[in-house]
């Protein structure tokens, strides 16, 4: 068999390898940009009294003992408490939420296999009022404010992923997601 054939015949299994991923994922459309609610367009002001920061590396213990992953006492202390997140949305597509990550990621269900590029310490966001909205992937980094619970967060559209903590947003972003969505 010579090169050409061959690589021909690679080419067009890719195309429709390509093809068929993406006309079977159904992630909600981009959003032109975030809602100004949650746009990071420069450094941030310190948050309200009332609402702590948390950062992603107050997620996990570091480095990594014996036992694994293990919530920081900062995480714990946070727990019921409102919080300021800032970080990437996930593309997913998950109904009443999203998934908030250091750095940008992206779910789908065709290529993960027995790993994917989610971060541990990503964290749950759902929205209180809006149970069934699937929401268009905001770039860039934003920033959420909400309730925090600790402890294992699932949700029904990311089978077999357990996230250490959620986020409750708060009502105003809930609002100015669900306007921005329309």
């Amino acid at each position: 068999m010579s090169v050409r054939p061959f690589a021909a015949v690679l080419l067009l299994t890719v195309a429709a390898t390509v093809a068929a991923h993406t006309s079977t994922t159904t992630a909600p459309p981009a959003l032109r940009a975030a809602p100004k609610a949650f746009a990071v367009e420069r450094a941030l002001p310190s948050p309200p009294r009332d609402v702590a920061e948390l950062r992603f590396h107050d997620v996990f213990k570091l480095p990594v003992g014996p036992r694994g992953l293990e919530t920081t006492e900062r995480l714990r202390e946070l727990d019921g408490r409102r919080v300021r997140l800032v970080g990437y949305m996930v593309k997913a597509d998950v109904a009443g939420g999203f998934v908030l990550s250091p750095l940008p990621a992206e779910l789908g269900d065709a290529d993960e296999g027995l790993a994917d590029d989610l971060p541990p310490s990503a964290v749950l966001i759902q929205l209180p009022r809006s149970t069934d909205l699937r929401s268009g992937h905001m770039p860039g980094l934003i920033q959420v404010t909400g309730r925090l619970h600790v402890g294992s967060a699932e949700n029904a559209d990311l089978p077999g992923r357990v996230f250490p903590a959620r986020l409750e947003l708060d009502a105003g972003l809930d609002r100015a997601l669900r306007k921005a969505n329309r």
